[in-house]
């Protein structure tokens, strides 16, 4: 599977389960200075034109994908109404302010946990026949929306 089409189907199921309302913008990022760090970033969201960036360089794309997940997370939480309840103006924003430590926790939590369900369903549960038609040999169970 591409990388393109896994980050598709991801949003399809975090779609779901968070019933997200409106589809964040997505872009890719190439950048080889940011990618020879260790520090360098990974990904963010954008609530104010609900828009995700993924640093795509040097990444395996399984990375990106979590990554994704992550930000999905808090574009839900951006629908809900939640970002706007901490700042995330400074760099230490998800050690300093109580409700973004929160935030993050959760974005971690379930966004992680979102990859991780929908990979094992792709890995173990998901299966196609000799025609090409996907057969499902059962549901994984669903994670929370709270």
């Amino acid at each position: 599977m591409e990388l393109k089409e896994a980050l598709g189907k991801i949003y399809n199921e975090a779609k779901e389960k968070f019933d997200i309302q409106n589809t964040p913008k997505l872009h890719l990022k190439e950048d080889e200075e940011n990618a020879q760090g260790i520090f360098g970033k990974t990904a963010y969201y954008n609530p104010t034109d609900m828009s995700i960036v993924l640093y795509i360089t040097n990444r395996h794309d399984k990375d990106i994908c979590r990554s994704f997940a992550h930000e999905l997370v808090h574009h839900h939480q951006n629908e809900r109404g939640d970002l706007e309840l901490g700042d995330a103006s400074q760099a230490t924003y998800a050690q300093d302010d109580p409700h973004m430590r929160k935030m993050e926790m959760e974005a971690y939590l379930k966004g992680n946990l979102l990859f991780r369900d929908w990979e094992d369903w792709f890995k173990n549960y998901k299966q196609t026949n000799q025609n090409g038609k996907t057969i499902i040999k059962r549901k994984i169970p669903r994670i929370s929306r709270n």
